[in-house]
């Protein structure tokens, strides 16, 4: 049976993990030769009996054939194939996991032995000429046992930025987190970029979830000392807890700032310049700038591909159809159902999505709208448009023409001499003359 990948405890030793789904991978081989012993017995049964049917009736149809094993084997599960790749998934996960470890673990030793030298230097730089000259020869700071009290007497700084940008002709909002964790002399020590994947059209979120993710960094890096800059006057008045939010989500990454700074022995903010928000702002430019790239890379492939949120099918990206004000995106054949079922109900269609209420254009929608359902919205768009008290209909049973009581008045002082006075009015249809019967009880031509 496999394990989620999400229910394993990650804090388990890696080598028993490693072994445990070794062995289930193993298992699932053996079931699946188990159950292809079965299938093929199972079908070799299921032949017999058909050849033996066949014998028994003198006049078989010409039409009964013995049922192919390809034609048997359609509808077998593949249950077990998808088994085995979620314990592939699994196993590279560990062993990635594994090595991610070991490189920050060599990140760590390095910064401290970085800071060990950097205090040693700064101590014989310090030494008088006299005593330098007596022992100097046999001075020495051996690296390793208490060599990380410098660690927790220098004070790191922290830079972070969260960028959110709106890209054209798209309009589609990127957001990227950029952090540095620096030294007391701004040597970069660490640094971050990734894209904002979620809801990124906050800045204020941005802001806050790159400070979560610089803090955590420090914290990784086991420095107790912090001192965080921020450009962004809100946030700094939000983390200093001189202003409180109504937005919610921002509420939380507020408090999960809150409790990561009482995990440090000196952590506090310092309201800067943007110019002074070293790197960070950089790098969360490249962040955003390495998903225009990949979004670019995968618009020019031929085989690209998007899933539709309504019917969950993975559509070619030439039929993706994006609504023009809001950019929300469904294929063709979902679009072309929604829009139909609202026109022939009366309604003017909108986006489909929950909520969004933004008006869908015709001149787009002809590229999945057939003829006579264009015609149709053309029409529901002309009523909306016409205010009830303006709204007039032609009373000649095969026409029934809408119009506006401006709009028959203009043809009609076009096409007859005494419209004004007399009160005559003509259809707009040509091939139809007729009269406002609510007002005019007569029909001219």
């Amino acid at each position: 049976m496999s394990v989620p990948t999400s229910s394993l405890d990650f804090g388990s030793d890696p080598d028993d993990l490693q072994a445990i789904a070794s062995e289930q991978r193993r298992e699932i081989m053996a079931a699946k030769a188990l159950d292809s012993d079965l299938d093929f017995a199972f079908n070799l049964q299921l032949q017999e009996a058909i050849s033996a049917s066949l014998t028994l009736h003198h006049q078989p149809s010409p039409s009964s054939t013995v049922v192919s094993e390809s034609k048997i084997n359609e509808d077998v599960s593949h249950f077990p194939d998808l088994l085995s790749d979620e314990i592939l998934k699994l196993e590279q996960e560990l062993k990635d996991k594994a090595l991610s470890e070991t490189e920050f673990r060599k990140l760590k030793n390095d910064l401290h032995r970085r800071i060990h030298d950097h205090n040693v230097a700064l101590e014989i730089s310090r030494m008088p000429e006299e005593e330098w000259e007596d022992w100097g020869d046999n001075f020495e700071r051996p690296f390793g046992e208490g060599s990380s009290e410098g660690v927790n007497a220098e004070i790191f700084r922290v830079y972070f930025k969260g960028l959110v940008e709106k890209q054209f002709p798209e309009g589609t909002l990127l957001g990227g987190i950029g952090v540095a964790v620096c030294d007391s002399r701004d040597e970069v020590l660490f640094e971050l970029r990734k894209p904002l994947v979620g809801n990124g059209s906050s800045r204020q979120g941005a802001e806050m979830r790159a400070l979560v993710e610089g803090l955590n960094a420090a914290l990784e890096l086991e420095l107790k000392r912090v001192t965080f800059y921020c450009d962004y006057y809100t946030i700094f008045k939000y983390v200093t807890g001189q202003w409180s939010t109504r937005r919610r989500k921002v509420s939380a990454l507020i408090s999960q700032v809150s409790d990561l700074q009482k995990k440090f022995t000196y952590c506090q903010p310092s309201l800067v310049a943007r110019k002074d928000i070293k790197f960070a702002f950089k790098l969360a430019r490249e962040a955003i700038i390495s998903q225009v790239c990949k979004a670019a890379e995968s618009s020019s492939s031929r085989n690209s591909y998007e899933t539709c949120v309504i019917c969950l099918e993975d559509t070619n990206i030439s039929q993706i159809f994006p609504i023009d004000d809001c950019m929300h995106r469904y294929c063709f054949s979902c679009m072309k159902q929604h829009v139909e079922v609202k026109l022939l109900h009366g309604m003017l269609p909108t986006c489909p999505h929950e909520g969004c209420k933004s008006k869908l254009k015709i001149d787009s929608c002809s590229k999945f709208l057939t003829p006579r359902l264009i015609e149709i919205m053309s029409q529901r768009i002309k009523e909306a448009s016409i205010p009830v008290t303006e709204k007039v209909y032609c009373p000649y049973p095969k026409c029934s023409a809408l119009m506006s009581k401006s709009e028959v008045l203009e043809y009609s002082k076009s096409a007859l001499r005494e419209a004004a006075r007399s009160g005559a009015r003509n259809c707009i249809n040509a091939t139809v003359a007729s009269a406002l019967i609510a007002k005019y009880p007569g029909t001219t031509t």
